[in-house]
């Protein structure tokens, strides 16, 4: 999702006649995009802030600085660029987009005393097509083309990558989990329609993307917000749990809004692979977890959270699901195919956590065989449910040993799910190329890595192979976290 948002701030500023540098301090302009699910990202912010502050001091230069992203909570400008504006302290507290261009000026986000005068402006990513506005009025000349561009959800993307486009199908979330300020930064879940979705797919597979990646914060309740609430309870619960038969002999009488656009998806020509990510347990369906297999370019790989295998600890997080539910899931995405890749996200040191049910988690390790954990300690974010009710009584130096003991196992269990893609033959889509090699990954998301300077067995030189290829390969040996391959 941030990746995506940052490529459409890129395209605006592109088109306002900006261009990247490689480095920050040749900048006249950094934007930081910000993530503030853990407190860490936020603290990086306020480091870096710092370090363009003492950079334009010792250097006598002047790098305008913006932050948008989940740390944004109203648009706007630093006090030196407006006339007599009485701050509004109360607009600050909660998440205020912009109706009209006139909106923008004011220095009501909370950032601004905070940062004092290190931030030139603040942007709601909802309001990105008000950008270049913010820019005429700090510059004080016609930047771009003012606010004539797309709202957000619309507003199209300068990949970097053309041969991969991540595509925003909703933004926000209605989950309360208590741990997490998401639905406090980005609102209520917002959907796109699947007319708008495939429209922006066309047009990225015409400009020779083979892949797609449709993002969203939980992509299985896509369009939920316009169905009724009892009507989607009843007819998720039939879907709800995987069937005995593999395929589910019964017929399926009701079909997600999300299992739609990616049948739709499906047919576009000339499109190779779709992913998705995130995905909630609570909101999975049957029809999804067998749209893996159904469909086409639908891939077999799948990004869903455990957060912790202790149901009582998954019940103070917040959780709708239990360790059953996911464990159900995983064991049916294993018998449809077993190098099916399933990875997750690991809480530990959560308020209260015990020595047994961090225990518990470790078991969730051997019982899944995840192909890759993204672990994390907890840590308190202003805001959330967990920092108002529940205490912050795990020590760091609990966390870090639980943190440590984690990834130890996350190397284990990856080592042996990555030993059983040795000598099998796979396609991967080249992606970019490091230190004279290229890197890819397959269509269950494993990371491969080969030099374009392979010969064949013949010694001949092989055929010339570039980036955006997709090609068969044999994956010959694994290197840790990444496997070697060779082309077929």
């Amino acid at each position: 999702m941030n990746q995506a948002d940052s490529e459409k701030i890129n395209m605006i500023l592109l088109q306002s006649w900006f261009f990247k540098v490689a480095n920050w301090r040749q900048a006249d302009l950094v934007i930081l995009n910000t993530c503030s699910v853990r407190q860490k990202g936020e603290d990086r912010v306020f480091w870096f802030a710092e370090e363009i502050k003492k950079y334009n001091t010792e250097n006598n230069k002047n790098i305008l600085l913006g932050i948008t992203g989940c740390m944004t909570r109203k648009s706007g400008l630093n006090n030196k660029y407006l006339e007599d504006y009485k701050r509004d302290k109360n607009k600050a507290k909660q998440i205020v987009t912009a109706k009209s261009e006139n909106e923008i000026l004011n220095n009501d986000d909370k950032l601004f005393p905070r940062f004092w005068e290190k931030l030139d402006f603040t942007l709601r990513i909802e309001d990105i097509k008000y950008l270049p506005l913010q820019l005429t009025h700090i510059f004080g000349e016609a930047i771009g083309q003012d606010y004539k561009f797309d709202d957000y959800l619309k507003q199209k993307q300068h990949r970097e990558n053309p041969s991969q486009a991540i595509i925003i199908i909703q933004s926000g979330c209605d989950n309360m989990c208590s741990y997490c300020i998401v639905p406090q930064t980005r609102w209520r879940e917002n959907s796109r329609t699947i007319e708008d979705i495939v429209s922006e797919a066309n047009r990225v597979v015409s400009e020779w993307a083979k892949e797609i990646t449709l993002v969203g914060q939980n992509v299985n309740s896509y369009w939920k917000e316009f169905i009724d609430k009892k009507f989607w309870n009843k007819e998720k619960a039939k879907w709800s749990s995987p069937q005995s038969s593999p395929k589910g002999e019964e017929a399926i009488s009701f079909k997600t809004p999300f299992r739609k656009l990616l049948e739709e998806l499906d047919k576009i020509e000339w499109l190779d692979r779709i992913r998705f990510t995130s995905s909630n347990p609570h909101d999975m369906t049957q029809d999804i977890l067998d749209a893996h297999f159904d469909l086409k370019k639908t891939c077999n790989y799948l990004h869903f959270a455990l957060q912790s295998w202790n149901d009582k600890m998954l019940k103070q997080m917040n959780r709708r699901h239990s360790y059953e539910d996911f464990k159900k899931m995983v064991n049916y995405l294993r018998s449809r195919d077993p190098n099916f890749s399933i990875s997750t996200d690991i809480i530990v040191g959560y308020s209260n956590e015990t020595e047994d049910m961090f225990n518990d988690t470790i078991k969730a390790y051997a019982d899944c065989n995840f192909d890759f954990v993204f672990n994390a300690r907890y840590s308190v974010r202003k805001g959330t449910i967990a920092e108002k009710i529940y205490p912050d009584n795990i020590s760091e130096e609990t966390k870090a040993s639980r943190w440590h003991k984690l990834n130890d196992l996350l190397l284990e269990s990856l080592t042996k799910r990555n030993n059983m893609m040795v000598w099998k033959i796979e396609e991967v889509l080249i992606s970019w190329e490091k230190d004279w090699k290229f890197f890819g990954r397959t269509r269950n998301f494993k990371e491969v890595y080969f030099s374009p300077h392979l010969t064949s067995p013949k010694g001949e030189e092989s055929k010339e192979i570039k980036i955006w290829d997709i090609v068969k390969v044999k994956i010959l040996w694994l290197d840790k976290y990444i496997l070697n391959w060779e082309i077929v």
